[in-house]
């Protein structure tokens, strides 16, 4: 009797476990990983436990700096990603939220474009010398290591309740601080389009970049801080689009190029024009350029040490979709930025670079 009840549950749960979803197979597999990690408390397992509460897939927890003033966020966040034979899928959702009343929540789609690569082999004809230039030459090959193609699509809000403002111009002083609130909702696509096909231009890891983005703003004033609210100190003589705030339609188009130049050094230069039209309200519209040069030093050399591209990471990833993330890194870096002097006073800002949050998905405020 008891061998055939054995039997019996044995083959139903073989049964259940043939029925289980893929997902439900995700949050089965991270439910043992945690249970493994953080089943025993002790020194030594707290780091690992910390590790997969905060990177595991599915659903782990999202944690990172708000904008300055505005403290820090914690949340949650899901993950779920899905292969074909030309394309990469993964699908973000995230809620974080600060003490100060701020919050940002958004959903995401990443798609990357991995097309089959045919090879061919190369037979070289019948009497054919393979010591030959033109023979060389024709037996090269063009495959190569590549990035390939990523579009981003994402609707994102955002509220903040501590934003300043001193006034116009370049004599603003403290005495003209004041306070509001902003609230932005963005729906888009971007794209990173790798230009490797022309060996000449290969090694500059040139890259074209565009977006169309949809932006709705709204500024409210701002009450209970130590300065006043916006509306006490201003109108919209003094600060224009403090009565109404119409949408926007943000082109944006750029290169990039992050070549690497003797193991040692990384050049990333980003060129950006965006433009931002306001069908309500044609006069408030205006275009924006932006050059961004940026020099990484590797003490250790840039094969040893790089960092991971993240133009394939979802916005709550450390790891491109179905990678773990490494043990060595994926945890923000912690950093102070202290600006002394000048007529609006001191500024100390502590901030959590939210590397568990993101990649090239999430869009940004401005």
């Amino acid at each position: 009797m008891h061998q055939g009840i054995a039997l019996f549950l044995f083959f139903v749960s073989t049964f259940a476990l043939a029925q289980e979803s893929k997902l439900q197979a995700e949050f089965r597999r991270e439910g043992e990983r945690a249970s493994d990690a953080c089943g025993s408390f002790s020194l030594m397992t707290v780091a690992k436990c910390a590790y997969e509460l905060f990177t595991d897939h599915p659903l782990h927890i999202a944690a990172g700096s708000m904008p300055p003033q505005n403290g820090f966020g914690l949340g949650a966040a899901f993950v779920l990603s899905q292969n074909t034979e030309n394309w990469r899928m993964s699908w973000d959702v995230d809620a974080v939220g600060a003490t100060s009343g701020a919050w940002c929540a958004g959903i995401y789609m990443k798609l990357i474009h991995t097309p089959p690569v045919v090879i061919k082999p190369i037979i070289p004809s019948s009497g054919a010398s393979l010591d030959s230039s033109s023979s060389k030459k024709e037996n090269k090959s063009t495959l190569a290591v590549h990035p390939y193609t990523v579009f981003n699509l994402y609707a994102q809000s955002i509220s903040l309740n501590k934003l300043n403002f001193f006034g116009l111009g370049n004599s603003t002083s403290l005495a003209g601080a004041s306070v509001f609130g902003m609230s932005q909702t963005i729906l888009g696509v971007n794209v990173i389009k790798p230009v490797f096909e022309l060996p000449a231009v290969r090694k500059l890891n040139l890259a074209f970049l565009g977006e169309v983005n949809g932006r709705l703003v709204s500024i409210r004033g701002e009450g209970g801080q130590s300065v006043q609210s916006i509306q006490m100190l201003y109108t919209n003589a003094t600060a224009p689009g403090l009565n109404s705030q119409p949408g926007f339609i943000q082109l944006g188009e750029g290169f990039r190029i992050k070549p690497v130049i003797g193991d040692y050094l990384q050049l990333n230069y980003l060129a950006n024009f965006q433009q931002f039209f306001a069908p309500s309200s044609s006069h408030n519209s205006f275009v924006r350029w932006t050059v961004d040069l940026d020099h990484t030093f590797y003490l250790y050399g840039h094969t040893q040490t790089a960092p991971q591209n993240t133009d394939t990471h979802g916005p709550d990833s450390c790891a491109p979709a179905g990678e773990n993330c490494p043990r060595a890194g994926g945890f923000p870096m912690v950093s102070m930025m202290f600006a002394w002097g000048g007529t609006e006073g001191h500024h100390n800002v502590f901030n959590m670079n939210s590397s568990l949050l993101g990649g090239s998905a999430r869009p940004s405020l401005d």
